[in-house]
Parts: C-alpha cells; sequence; structure tokens
C-alpha cells in the first residue's frame, strides 16, 4: 500500500510540474525605478513582463490588472507606431512583438479598461497557426510603460478580461493539455516623492 502512495505521490508531482511548465514574472526598469519595489512619483517606469516555456506552445492568453488603493491615475506613456496598441505604450520583444513567433496577426493587447484612471485592465492573446513558440528561458516579452504621477501603492496582479480571458498556454494535441502558467505576482510597489 505504502508503494502505491508513494507512487500517486511521483505521479501527481510529475504531472503538476508538466502543467505549470511555463512562468511569468514582473520586473520594473526605466528612470522612474528606485529599486525592484520602489517607484519615483513622475517619472516614466517600465513594468517588464518575462516568460519561459518548457514546451511546445501553440497559444496563450493572460491579463493583467493594475490597481491601487491611494493613487488614483497613472499616465500611460505615448510612442505612437512603436507597441502592440495605438498609443504605443504596450510593448513586445523577442519575437512577441510582431508576427515571428505568434503568426497568426501576431500578439494582441486587448485593452478593455485602458484609459488611465484606475483600476486598469490588460489582456494578451496570440495563436500560432504554421509555427510554435518552443522551449525557451525567461526573457521578457512584453512592457507596459507608464507614470506614476502621485505617491501611493500600486499594484499588478494576473486577471481574467473578457470575453475569454482566462490565463492559459495551449499546446498541440497529443502534447499537453492546456495550462496556466505560474505566476509569480502580484507584484506590490510603493511610489514615492
Amino acid at each position: 500500500m505504502r508503494k502505491i502512495i508513494v507512487l500517486s505521490l511521483i505521479i501527481l508531482t510529475i504531472t503538476a510540474v508538466m502543467l505549470n511548465s511555463a512562468e511569468i514574472k514582473m520586473a520594473v526598469s526605466g528612470p522612474g525605478v528606485i529599486n525592484d519595489s520602489t517607484l519615483k512619483v513622475g517619472e516614466k517606469v517600465s513594468f517588464d513582463i518575462y516568460v519561459s516555456n518548457e514546451i511546445k506552445r501553440t497559444g496563450f492568453t493572460f491579463g493583467f490588472a493594475v490597481k491601487s488603493p491611494d493613487i488614483k491615475t497613472v499616465v500611460h506613456v505615448s510612442d505612437s507606431g512603436n507597441g502592440l496598441n495605438d498609443n504605443g505604450d504596450v510593448k513586445g520583444y523577442n519575437g512577441w512583438q510582431d508576427n515571428s513567433i505568434w503568426d497568426f496577426a501576431g500578439v494582441f493587447a486587448v485593452e478593455r479598461d485602458w484609459d488611465g484612471n484606475l483600476p486598469e485592465l490588460l489582456g494578451f492573446g496570440g495563436l500560432s497557426i504554421k509555427k510554435s513558440y518552443d522551449v525557451e528561458e525567461l526573457s521578457k516579452k512584453l512592457s507596459m510603460e507608464m507614470i506614476i504621477p502621485e505617491s501611493g501603492t500600486l499594484v499588478i496582479d494576473s486577471a481574467w478580461y473578457p470575453p475569454g480571458g482566462k490565463w492559459v498556454f495551449s499546446s498541440p494535441p497529443r502534447i499537453a493539455p492546456e495550462a496556466a502558467p505560474e505566476w509569480f505576482g502580484p507584484y506590490k510597489y510603493s511610489v514615492v516623492k
């Protein structure tokens, strides 16, 4: 009986590792960064999204909420024509800026509530028809550039976004089932003068 329990635990552990074979982490960069948890009022900050992947993928969707108990607004840094959205404050990197990996029209930035008034909600999605997203170490894939005009606390966390924006990576049939990537957030930042 003991051997069956141990074998069952090993199988469950291997299954859990296979299902969580992608990671998403966040870091901050830019002139408004004091350290990894402290930001400067009125200076540009890039919230950089890092993704790793351990098996072949053909699609993804995940979203982020930007919220605060005391900060009311953020300013989205405009860089027209140079991003995934019209404003240019949402950018892709390392094959996520065009359709070189996600070949069905590239990465979509879904701006459900992205007007500068907190809370904000932004989703991402991509689909590969002829190509795939193969095994890759943790690297910068997306960023959101903002200026926070007042002091307080800013939180960025995972979010579901309409119409079907749950967190998921999909793989070709017979490789792996659909699975949510491991998220290392929420990320909490102190914004100071």
